[in-house]
C-alpha cells in the first residue's frame, strides 16, 4: 500500500498531485462531473454524479493506493510520446494542482469536494491535516485553482530543464 505521509515517503509512494491526477482521469472516463472524495488509510472513496454540481450522489467508486499507482504507471507510459496541450481546468489538472498544494504543505488529504451547495461554480472545498496535525479547510475559486495549476506546471518545467550555461562559456 502507498504511504502518503510526507514524513515517511518511500520510493513506491505517489504524491497527492500524481494520485489525484489519476482520480481526475477516472472521473473523466466515467463522465462524472460532481464528486465528494475522501482519503483514508485504505485509499480513495468517491461519491459521484454525472451532472454539474451540486448533484445528488448516484455512484460510489473506491480505489486502493495500489490501483492508483498502477494506473499512474500506465498513464506515464502513454504520456511519454504525447505533446498534448495542457487544459488547466480539466478535472485531472485541477485535482493534480490541489494535490500538489497539499504536497507543498506536507499535509495529509482528508476530503475534496466540488459537490457542496454553498460552493460557487468551478469551486472546490479542500480538507487536509497540516504537518503539525491541525485540520484545515479551504475553499478554492476556479481562478485560484487555475493559478495553482499554472504555477505547478511552470515549476515542473523548471525541474525538467537543465541548468542554463553562461553565454560567454561558449566563446
Amino acid at each position: 500500500m502507498l504511504n502518503f505521509d510526507a514524513q515517511a515517503k518511500d520510493s513506491r509512494s505517489l504524491s497527492y498531485a500524481r494520485a489525484l491526477r489519476v482520480v481526475g482521469l477516472l472521473l473523466k472516463t466515467h463522465d462524472l462531473k460532481s464528486f465528494d472524495l475522501q482519503c483514508d488509510s485504505s485509499g480513495f472513496r468517491l461519491q459521484c454524479g454525472n451532472s454539474k454540481p451540486p448533484c445528488p450522489t448516484t455512484l460510489e467508486l473506491r480505489y486502493s493506493f495500489d490501483e492508483i499507482e498502477s494506473l499512474e504507471h500506465e498513464n506515464q507510459i502513454n504520456r511519454k510520446n504525447s505533446a498534448a496541450v495542457v487544459d488547466f481546468l480539466s478535472q485531472a489538472e485541477v485535482l493534480r494542482g490541489l494535490g500538489g498544494y497539499v504536497d507543498k504543505k506536507k499535509g495529509r488529504l482528508v476530503k475534496l469536494s466540488n459537490n457542496r451547495s454553498n460552493l460557487g461554480s468551478g469551486s472546490l472545498k479542500l480538507d487536509y491535516e497540516s504537518s503539525d496535525g491541525d485540520r484545515r479547510e479551504e475553499t478554492f475559486s476556479q481562478s485560484s485553482i487555475y493559478d495553482i495549476c499554472v504555477r505547478m506546471y511552470k515549476e515542473r518545467g523548471k525541474a525538467k530543464t537543465p541548468a542554463k550555461k553562461f553565454a560567454n562559456s561558449f566563446r
